[in-house]
């Protein structure tokens, strides 16, 4: 960015063009992937059981971003992004979800946080009804 004076928005349109080949952005798509990877194996170390972790690090194993084709409003250039694919996208925010979901459930059970018995939600919504 510095060497070449500009700014995110046009790195990063660089960065997710197809036909883009410098040096440096090349080392950008790499650190970004090796990123993806550590944060996908940090959840495994952090994982509750082995079958957990083994989840996150097949994640981790098959984390390859490529080029996906975009549509483009009329009279508008077709761009690409460099992204994972839409199915493995899907799988990690499922994970992260479900993940959430227990993790919510462990805190309540530990009395870690107040149990909302929709109460509250129920006396403020006979207020506005009055």
């Amino acid at each position: 960015m510095i060497t070449r004076n500009q700014g995110l928005t046009k790195t990063y349109n660089r960065f997710h063009a197809r036909s883009e080949n410098a040096a440096d952005i090349a080392r950008l798509r790499t650190l970004h992937h090796e990123m993806d990877v550590a944060v996908l194996r940090a959840y495994a170390r952090g994982a509750s059981s082995e079958d957990d972790a083994r989840g996150w690090n097949d994640l981790a194993d098959r984390a390859a971003p490529e080029f996906i084709d975009q549509d483009a409003d009329e009279g508008k250039t077709p761009k690409t992004r460099l992204d994972w694919p839409s199915d493995f996208k899907d799988e990690v925010l499922a994970r992260l979800l479900a993940l959430n979901a227990t993790r919510a459930a462990e805190e309540r059970a530990a009395g870690l946080v107040a149990v909302d018995d929709g109460e509250d939600e129920d006396a403020e919504l006979e207020g506005e009804n009055e």
